[in-house]
């Protein structure tokens, strides 16, 4: 008789339950009762969350009880010889509870990782100096014991000083990096991934200049792609075929123009000196800002406007092109010289707010913003084969991966033709890994900024 595991997409090795409110060290081992478990990444977001479905036949919930404290160590495995990858998750509470008869229960299960949980209970109120991504490693080791792995461009922001009101500590590391920019206006992302228990802080620019890691095996949607049956003599086409693929949210110029995306105005007002403060203009462009992206950090030549057309003529009384409004007005008032780095006042040091000597710096934060926009008003959601997230150590969300998908056509000799706006390169935004009946697949909202291949 074959080995069931044979049959499966995945091995889970462990699902172990432990509490503290039993005072024993006693470990109950899950497995057998899970039928669905499902593990959600998200670049936005610098930790896992989950959920599992339990099936509860041996009155589990009456005898240990389910409080929304009890610890969760999952482990996974693509093969026999793979080696295991481990999650520590905690329960937060019970999401549903179904009663299938007098004797059987389904209740389904919220996770999330612990250093989230730690998180949501404390309040941390302290004064910090230094460039913001040393800061907030300072947070994430001294109040989470998380190690922070950043790959990224130096943010362009000098030594601050900053002080947190009395936040959780992930609030305060998330106000940190919306802080941090790069000189063309790369804004920076702190997330969890599936692969590791680092937390990772890297910018846009990295992230999308960085190989796909599929490179190899391109994922492929068409026709011929999603029919694959599971006898198919081809394991890689097999893994890397696209199930599904639909556009979830893409090309609203006005919801971009609303954000400021489009075209914007930023207007700082210096309490110390009662001066305006914007560097050599204060208008921002969002077309400036794609393109210079995309040359810097794509090495493209071309401009783009992917993502919105900023050729619309439009006026009541006179016709502009829409990016020439200032669709959104983004104003500070900050108190600059509030911070010295000596004590006799006469090196001034920047704080969250302020820019010291350099204004045009104001205008990082529109850009960083603006890129940000942009790139979550191009969207599309994919479900893939799960196998090769367990086995590649650079799959899963903030990587980036190559997508073939086939142009629309019934012409015979464009069969083989690809569609440029939904093909190429594309960042993995968010990620739901789900684990259920033996199959494993990985459903992806995935983003791009450039129209071409």
């Amino acid at each position: 008789m074959p080995d069931p595991a044979d049959q499966s997409q995945y091995i889970i090795e462990r699902i172990d339950l432990t509490t503290n409110r039993l005072d024993l060290d006693e470990v109950f081992d899950i497995r057998k009762s899970v039928v669905e478990l499902n593990i959600y990444e998200n670049i936005e977001l610098p930790y896992l969350t989950g959920t599992i479905a339990m099936v509860d036949d041996v009155a589990f919930k009456s005898t240990i009880g389910i409080k929304g404290t009890e610890r969760i160590a999952i482990g996974l495995k693509a093969t026999k010889n793979s080696p295991v990858l481990t999650k520590n998750f905690m329960i937060t509470g019970i999401k549903r509870e179904v009663s299938v008869n007098e004797r059987t229960d389904v209740r389904v299960l919220t996770l999330i990782e612990e250093h989230a949980y730690l998180s949501a209970i404390q309040k941390i109120s302290q004064a910090y100096t230094g460039r913001p991504s040393v800061i907030i490693e300072s947070i994430l080791t001294g109040h989470l014991g998380k190690y922070l792995e950043s790959f990224s461009n130096e943010a362009v922001q000098n030594k601050m000083r900053v002080i947190i009101p009395n936040w959780n500590p992930l609030q305060a590391v998330d106000w940190l990096r919306d802080r941090m920019a790069f000189s063309n206006g790369s804004p920076y992302f702190l997330f969890s991934t599936l692969r590791d228990n680092l937390i990772h802080l890297s910018d846009l620019d990295l992230l999308m200049a960085a190989d796909a890691w599929n490179e190899k095996n391109v994922y492929t949607y068409g026709q011929t792609s999603h029919n694959f049956t599971l006898d198919s003599k081809d394991q890689a086409r097999k893994l890397f075929h696209v199930k599904s693929y639909k556009a979830i949210n893409i090309e609203s110029t006005l919801k971009m123009a609303q954000s400021g995306a489009v075209g914007s105005k930023f207007e700082v007002m210096d309490l110390t000196s009662g001066d305006q403060l914007f560097g050599q203009d204060n208008f921002h462009s969002g077309k400036e800002t794609l393109n210079n992206f995309i040359n810097t950090a794509l090495n493209k030549s071309e401009n783009t406007s992917f993502g919105f057309d900023d050729s619309l003529l439009i006026g009541a009384l006179e016709s502009k092109e829409i990016s020439s409004y200032p669709s959104r007005v983004f104003s500070s008032v900050v108190a600059s010289r509030q911070f010295y780095e000596d004590d006799d006042n006469k090196v001034p040091m920047s704080g969250y707010h302020d820019e010291n000597a350099n204004a045009n710096m104001y205008k990082l934060k529109i850009k960083s913003a603006a890129l940000r926009s942009i790139l979550t008003n191009n969207m599309f959601s994919i479900s893939v084969p799960g196998q090769p997230y367990l086995l590649d150590a650079n799959a899963g969300v903030g990587s980036t991966i190559k997508l073939d998908y086939a142009q629309p056509t019934l012409d015979p000799r464009n069969a083989r033709s690809v569609d440029k706006n939904r093909s190429g390169k594309f960042l993995v935004y968010r990620a739901r890994h789900k684990f259920a009946e033996g199959l494993y697949d990985t459903h992806m909202d995935i983003v791009k900024l450039t129209g071409s291949v």
